[in-house]
């Protein structure tokens, strides 16, 4: 008798570990399949760099916590986002690139442009024969930039470039992100 008890003890015991189980195991796949989504409708939601994007839609991408090189690497599998990236590398290249140290002392827009360029060319190095300039590592780590601080300035990078197409559209918020340098 007490062998018996104690196999129902023991089998007791098993079934009561295999039904937690089976729960963890399930609720686990609910809130994987749960993110999955999330994680989903975050990348739908973020449409790739075009003509029509607005100043507020890189304002709303940066709130989101998007890191920005997550948002290029998707941005650049569209060819025409591609080709308006190439063209920001280069204009961000003519503003703070050539030689000489004068041509880095405005901050404010370097900050911007060079983050901009080195986590572009992190995600894509071969997007643009611009992510092959020295002075970026160089500029970066002597202005401490950190890599948050990079993806908040690539996003204002991004946001002043949609103004350009949509000048009406440049929210308060933004406004205020640019004036500001890091």
């Amino acid at each position: 008798m007490p062998m018996n008890a104690l196999s129902n003890a023991i089998l007791d015991l098993i079934n009561s570990v295999n039904k937690k189980t089976l729960t963890i195991l399930g609720v686990s796949a609910t809130i994987f399949v749960l993110g999955l989504a999330a994680s989903a409708a975050g990348e739908t939601k973020s449409k790739p760099f075009n003509s029509s994007t607005t100043p507020q839609d890189m304002l709303d991408l940066y709130k989101s916590g998007l890191p920005f090189k997550q948002y290029i690497s998707l941005t650049i599998k569209d060819p025409s986002s591609a080709e308006l990236i190439k063209q920001e590398l280069g204009d961000s290249n003519i503003q703070c690139g050539g030689k000489g140290t004068d041509v880095r002392t405005n901050k404010a827009v370097c900050n911007q442009m060079i983050s901009f360029m080195n986590q572009t060319c992190t995600v894509a190095p071969n997007i643009s024969r611009n992510c092959e300039q020295d002075y970026i590592s160089d500029y970066l780590l002597s202005q401490h930039l950190t890599e948050l601080q990079q993806s908040k300035l690539s996003y204002i990078t991004l946001a002043r470039a949609a103004s350009m197409n949509h000048p009406e559209s440049i929210p308060d918020e933004l406004i205020r992100l640019l004036n500001t340098t890091n």
